[in-house]
């Protein structure tokens, strides 16, 4: 059913058992109840009405979802205390329901509805792509409707390895093809301009490309909370270093919205789910070099050396010419 999605070098976790992928999309156009009516008539399952905000879908063939506005005054209802201290009681659940209905109807205009699954096993990650057909479908608007859609698809990939070396060695790959991913993705203006996809600073890229840099897991956090405190990186690593350190994470960033997995959250791609002949396996597949890169020791460590040095150089138009450089060995992997 349209793009093949590639296997990944590790199929299994270090624990021997099948890998797994979380999948976020951010949409609007279609209104969260239908959402789950798709979900069930698809996967089977049963829906949970939290609020008008949000969803839960306990019971289908790959997993619970979860489905919400994402915008926390609402989701957490914390608009309840700020309309408690002005005298209005939403005791009446009639009330509260009607509020609700239109606090909604205003807010997805402005913020995206989110579909969250549960980590599904590789071998299923294919079935999520009926749901995006028939989102299609109903009309769904993605990246692309709207200049105002800064809208992205997260993959949340359950990491192969949990050592410091394997760790690194994505964030090194990640960092030597990311140029090349934004240009091959053509990342959405309104993406790039707002926070969310924040690139890495020119002095953390270089400490990361560095040949030798390959400290153990507690130097490698440090830094990375030294000069990203902040969830909002095309790749976060926090979630997979709370994980593995909750204490240390918590100690450096004072950010409570981090949910520690042992994954990689990677945000930069965007959820096109209104445009004909876009999948998901079209961003897995981007991810996907990122893993072979991670896999190839020699590669890394000459890429690396190529991109410091094209940097001492001081290249005009350094990303171009770099783009063109890793090409080579995209190039070379993929034929």
């Amino acid at each position: 059913m349209g793009i093949e999605f590639f296997h990944p070098p590790a199929l299994k976790n270090q624990n021997g058992r099948e890998r797994a992928i979380g999948v976020e999309f951010e949409f609007t156009g279609l209104p969260l109840p239908d959402v789950a009516a798709l979900i069930c008539e698809l996967y089977g399952g049963e829906t949970e009405k939290i609020s008008a905000f949000k969803y839960r879908i306990k019971n289908t063939t790959v997993g619970p979802f979860t489905l919400e506005l994402d915008f926390m005054l609402l989701r957490e209802k914390k608009y309840e205390a700020i309309l408690k201290r002005v005298g209005i009681d939403l005791s009446d659940i009639k009330k509260r329901e009607a509020l609700e209905d239109k606090l909604n109807d205003l807010a997805s205009s402005v913020v995206p509805f989110e579909i969250i699954t549960a980590p599904v096993p590789f071998s299923r990650l294919y079935m999520l792509e009926y749901l995006v057909e028939r989102m299609r479908e109903y009309k769904a608007e993605g990246t692309g409707a709207s200049w105002k859609h800064a809208f992205g698809l997260h993959l949340n990939p359950e990491a192969p390895r949990l050592t410091a070396r394997s760790i690194l060695s994505h964030l090194k790959a990640f960092l030597l093809l990311e140029p090349w991913i934004r240009q091959d993705a053509r990342i959405n203006l309104t993406r790039r301009v707002t926070p969310y996809i924040d690139e890495f600073e020119d002095r953390y890229r270089h400490l990361i490309l560095s040949e030798d840099y390959w400290p153990d897991m507690e130097r490698i956090i440090v830094d990375y909370a030294t000069y990203n405190p902040t969830r909002n990186r095309p790749l976060d690593l926090l979630p997979i270093f709370k994980h593995l350190n909750r204490e240390l994470v918590d100690e450096l960033i004072r950010d409570n919205r981090t949910t520690a997995r042992p994954a990689y959250h990677y945000r930069l791609p965007n959820c096109k789910i209104d445009e004909l002949g876009w999948s998901i396996a079209e961003e897995w597949n981007r991810w996907i070099l990122i893993e072979r890169l991670a896999s190839e020791p020699d590669s890394i460590a000459q890429l690396c050396r190529d991109y410091q040095r094209m940097k001492k150089e001081k290249l005009i138009r350094f990303d171009h010419n770099w783009i063109i450089h890793i090409h080579r060995w995209v190039y070379n992997v993929i034929t």
